[in-house]
């Protein structure tokens, strides 16, 4: 007698505890982003990803903890986004060094707020309503963010590169800038026409951040050059 074998459509590979998890942490971003941590649930969580309810529970200790654990996973990856574009040291004898680290980073928050606005959506969420968990992410990711471009503004502002932005404002200015077109992506479609998640708008939107945070950056014709061939019209097609 034959032994039969299970048809290919039906074979499913089997996920690592790893794999599993990291998926359970990227759903989760999912669903505390759209929802909050009160609205988001558990179940859905799993369900996104194919998992099960016992999953999360042998992952994570609580509903706290998913989130927790999820939002280290986020600012992980956006320090892995922009790590090193400022210099651990600053030096007033490289301004345009620091400028250019400056623009990069501006750069690349752009494109990793586009790829994840679960960011700033959960920043939405928990920054209206004091919280421990708004006092464990302001204290744990938000603080060394800020506390880390200040000290470059100001002396980026003092050598007359930098927007005259107050320094305990401009972090404000420089997340919202970013994140907006991406969180309010339908409205975008919807107002525009253009799709924000393409590459020549999110290259676009940053180039004009860059523009508008800092106007004293020296840019150099070659460069302008390339940064006028990301025109949105271009690839999207207005209408």
């Amino acid at each position: 007698m034959q032994r039969k074998t299970q048809a290919p459509n039906k074979v499913r590979l089997r996920r690592t505890r790893t794999d599993i998890r990291e998926a359970l942490l990227e759903s989760a971003l999912v669903e505390f982003g759209a929802k909050g941590f009160d609205g988001a649930s558990t179940r859905a969580i799993a369900a996104r990803v194919e998992a099960h309810q016992p999953q999360i529970n042998y992952h994570f200790a609580s509903k706290t903890a998913l989130w927790t654990a999820a939002v280290d996973y986020l600012f992980a990856l956006l320090r892995e986004a922009i790590f090193g574009v400022l210099p651990d040291k600053l030096d007033s004898d490289d301004v345009p060094g620091l400028a250019a680290g400056f623009a990069e980073g501006i750069r690349g928050f752009v494109r990793f707020a586009s790829k994840h606005p679960e960011l700033s959506q959960i920043m939405l969420h928990e920054g209206t309503t004091s919280s421990e968990r708004l006092t464990w992410l302001t204290e744990t990711h938000i603080k060394p963010f800020f506390d880390g471009i200040r000290p470059a503004w100001q002396m980026l502002r003092d050598a007359g590169v930098a927007a005259p932005i107050d320094a305990d404002m401009v972090y404000y200015v420089l997340i919202g800038a970013s994140a907006l077109p991406y969180m309010n992506a339908s409205e975008v479609r919807l107002l525009t026409g253009r799709d924000p998640k393409s590459p020549s708008w999110i290259e676009a939107h940053a180039d004009g951040l860059v523009s508008i945070l800092l106007p004293g950056i020296d840019i150099t014709s070659d460069q302008r050059r390339e940064r006028s061939s990301l025109s949105p019209h271009k690839e999207l097609g207005s209408h």
